[in-house]
């Protein structure tokens, strides 16, 4: 379901403070009231969460803390998006979805950033 919710072109993104974790099951039920049930919502991991507030607040890693794979990776991934919105109304739109996606696992595999999952997971 997380993948396919990610590749609808009615995404938006809300960041919300202050509010308890059961406050997801509250949002699940007015959601599905306004969108007549075709709405879904999807709480980001810790370490996404630490990304997305990162990018809002501007800050970046600079370029010698990426490395060159992760780095070439990103480029990558952005230079698919950019693909596919071009091509969203072409049959070739759906192979560089595939690829883009394919791109993004190979990205979080490289990228110091996801490295304390993998750490965490072998303990």
């Amino acid at each position: 379901m997380t993948s396919e919710l990610l590749e609808r072109d009615d995404l938006s993104v809300y960041v919300v403070a202050g509010v308890p974790k059961s406050f997801k099951k509250k949002l699940a039920k007015y959601l599905s009231e306004e969108s007549s049930g075709e709405g879904n919502l999807m709480l980001l991991d810790e370490n996404m969460t630490e990304w997305l507030l990162a990018r809002l607040k501007g800050k970046r890693r600079r370029s010698h803390e990426q490395t060159p794979a992760s780095s070439a990776l990103w480029r990558c991934y952005r230079s698919l998006s950019a693909a596919r919105y071009h091509l969203s109304d072409q049959p070739l739109e759906g192979r560089i979805r595939e690829i883009r996606s394919e791109i993004e696992r190979l990205w979080r595999i490289t990228s110091p950033i996801h490295d304390t999952d993998e750490e965490e997971g072998s303990s």
